[in-house]
């Protein structure tokens, strides 16, 4: 009986995935097609480089209740801690946990939250960013040469932006990989979610499972 149990929880958290990331990927063919670009997914990012201002644009598209930045996020629920698919270091020796959907977020009538961060640099998806390096306990290794005070290297990406989606909004369990799931979008690979950190939707997709998911409690890393 416990496995049948967790047998029906997983189906209701896979159907319950896959109906947001049709709502979501539907809403944004459709933006594409009314703006002259269909199958260019670069055109929605480049429209507008400010997330706030994609998210209130890509809205329109939804049956949306609520949309909600991070200076009036109170009016969709909150801000709340969503942890990541299993414990792992912050390289500050904390857990780290997922805040994308604190910074803005569109509520849905059914409740889920889609949420949008472009990281669009000067009109181009190809951007670059700081990446510190770890210690094998994931700690990060101070440098006070380099520009955040850590040792590291700058890489490049040609990813656009992400897409996040909480299926069942504030209601637990409030992990990716469960109810959590970001969706990189771009020129090379379109619409995508491949990363555990990222929930890997391509596997439940591909699988109808949702990846293996840690519970563990928020707070030290030890």
């Amino acid at each position: 009986m416990p496995n049948l149990i967790a047998d029906y929880k997983e189906k209701v958290f896979v159907n319950s995935a896959k109906k947001t990331y049709s709502v979501v990927y539907n809403a944004l063919n459709m933006w594409l097609a009314n703006n002259g670009t269909p199958g260019d997914y670069t055109a929605f990012w480049l429209s507008n480089s400010d997330s706030d201002a994609l998210l209130k644009d890509f809205a329109t598209y939804l049956n949306a209740v609520s949309v909600c930045t991070s200076s009036n996020i109170d009016k969709c629920g909150g801000s709340y801690t969503v942890r990541q698919y299993k414990k792992i270091n912050n390289g500050m020796g904390n857990t780290t946990q997922s805040g994308a959907l604190n910074s803005r977020r569109i509520v849905l009538a059914d409740g889920s939250f889609v949420g949008i961060i472009s990281e669009v640099q000067n009109g181009s998806c190809t951007h670059t960013w700081f990446s510190n390096e770890s210690d094998p306990n994931g700690n990060y290794i101070p440098d006070p040469s380099s520009p955040n005070g850590y040792k590291g290297e700058y890489k490049t990406s040609n990813n656009c932006g992400f897409f996040y989606i909480d299926t069942n909004g504030l209601k637990g369990p409030n992990q990716v990989g469960i109810d959590n799931f970001a969706f990189g979008s771009g020129a090379d690979k379109g619409f995508y979610s491949q990363a555990p950190m990222n929930g890997n939707f391509d596997y439940v997709l591909a699988n109808g499972k949702l990846i293996e998911t840690e519970n563990y409690t928020v707070g030290k890393f030890e």
